[in-house]
């Protein structure tokens, strides 16, 4: 989505069937607004919100209230003062599917909102960089989620401590992604050209085979 270009959500907000949608970085919208187009995307599977610049508490709360149950891939990273343990725990209660789940650079987070990320029971990939309330030795208790498998947390664990992490959590692979895909195209292998699970005709060609 262009950002200046984003005046008017509600033609948006029509798009029922829109199963992925990146809203990174942009901005210009009430919560309201935000509010209206989460309800009315009610079979969203991946939702980037993440940096969108002007966003408040009021969007916070907006969001994680209004986003569909049906949603498995959420990233809510870059709302430094403005996310807090009660948006956790409203967004847990309303979307307990997910599965890929990115709360980075959230300095009001701190290791109690960890009871609510144990209730996620197919929480697969969970992300707390730059979350500096967290203590790193809590981080131990992240490792009883059953179904987890890849944790970041990349500037609350340093260099010199992140393998005894890593021993002390040996079956999760942990700081293995400085970036997301929420949301994102996924890039297919030449073997097998997909994007976003869709196989693709168009290849680019080889700069090698010239």
């Amino acid at each position: 989505v262009d950002a200046p270009l984003f005046k008017n959500l509600r033609n948006l907000a029509q798009n029922s069937d829109l199963v992925r949608l990146n809203l990174s970085g942009c901005s210009g919208f009430s919560a309201s607004a935000l509010g209206a187009l989460l309800s009315g995307c009610t079979r969203l599977d991946e939702l980037n919100l993440s940096w969108c610049s002007d966003f408040s508490a009021e969007h916070i709360q907006v969001a994680v209230s209004s986003i569909t149950e049906s949603v498995t891939q959420l990233n809510l990273s870059g709302y430094r003062q403005n996310l807090q343990r009660s948006d956790v725990t409203t967004l847990v209660g309303r979307c307990p599917n997910l599965v890929h789940l990115d709360l980075s650079d959230s300095v009001l987070l701190k290791t109690d909102c960890f009871q609510e990320l144990h209730q996620l029971i197919y929480l697969q990939h969970l992300s707390l960089s730059r979350c500096y309330e967290i203590m790193p030795a809590a981080l131990l208790e992240l490792g009883d989620i059953p179904s987890l498998k890849t944790l970041q947390v990349f500037g609350i664990v340093t260099e010199n401590s992140l393998p005894v992490l890593k021993e002390a959590l040996p079956h999760l692979k942990i700081n293995c992604s400085h970036f997301t895909s929420i949301a994102r195209p996924t890039v297919g292998s030449k073997k097998n050209p997909e994007i976003w699970g869709i196989r693709c005709r168009l290849m680019m060609p080889n700069p090698n085979s010239h």
